[in-house]
């Protein structure tokens, strides 16, 4: 069962990877000034990419077995 809930985390964060993909190929791509554009893409990696190895470090730190056994599964 956990192998389900990993599979499911994987889908998730590869969503979430190719949607800022999405949004940093706009944001350079339909740019008005190029300053402010690279600005704005540099904050937005480096919150995204914080908030990424967040968020994995705290799946990986849930015991899911346990979890999952005290729904009686």
């Amino acid at each position: 069962m956990s192998q389900i809930i990993g599979i499911f985390y994987l889908l998730i964060i590869l969503i979430y990877i190719v949607i800022g993909a999405a949004i940093v190929f706009h944001m350079l791509r339909y740019k008005i000034n190029r300053r402010a554009a690279a600005i704005m893409c540099l904050i937005y990696l480096v919150g995204g990419i914080f908030l990424l190895i967040s968020n994995v470090s705290l799946f990986f730190s849930v015991n899911w077995y346990q979890i999952i056994s005290n729904f009686g599964f």
